[in-house]
């Protein structure tokens, strides 16, 4: 940090693209979730059985194959919203941006972009209260 407060006054030495920037931002996110996953996988492993495996899978299967498809459908025949807007705010709604990119890509406009960052915030505001209250239920 004391480098990088350097750099922005003083530009003498130190310039770094921001491509390069952007790759070692990255690579810190994803070396703190390795690092935490590592940490927390081993008590993990030991508490899973093979029937309380399979439920979390097919539970968690069922939570992440269904509301799409469902947001999609009331979205799209009862509200009667733009597909390519609804394309981005199901994919925001599941904090992935890549079928947004795509959608964006594949017409050939940024509109898919538009229901993207509501449906993104929203989604991570209620995946965090929901989540705390069902850790609650599971005690």
């Amino acid at each position: 940090m004391i480098v990088s407060s350097i750099v922005s006054r003083l530009r003498f030495f130190g310039s770094t693209p921001n491509a390069a920037r952007n790759v070692l931002e990255d690579l810190g996110l994803v070396v703190f979730v390795a690092i935490v996953g590592v940490n927390a996988g081993a008590g993990l492993l030991a508490q899973l059985t093979g029937a309380v495996a399979l439920k979390i899978f097919l539970v968690g299967f069922i939570a992440c194959t269904i509301p799409p498809f469902v947001v999609w459908a009331i979205g799209f025949h009862i509200f009667k919203i733009n597909p390519a807007v609804l394309m981005g705010g199901v994919a925001g709604a599941r904090s992935h941006s890549g079928p947004c990119r795509e959608a964006a890509v594949e017409i050939k406009s940024t509109v898919p972009w538009i229901g993207f960052p509501v449906a993104y915030a929203v989604s991570g505001i209620l995946l965090t209260v929901f989540g705390y209250f069902a850790m609650l239920l599971a005690q």
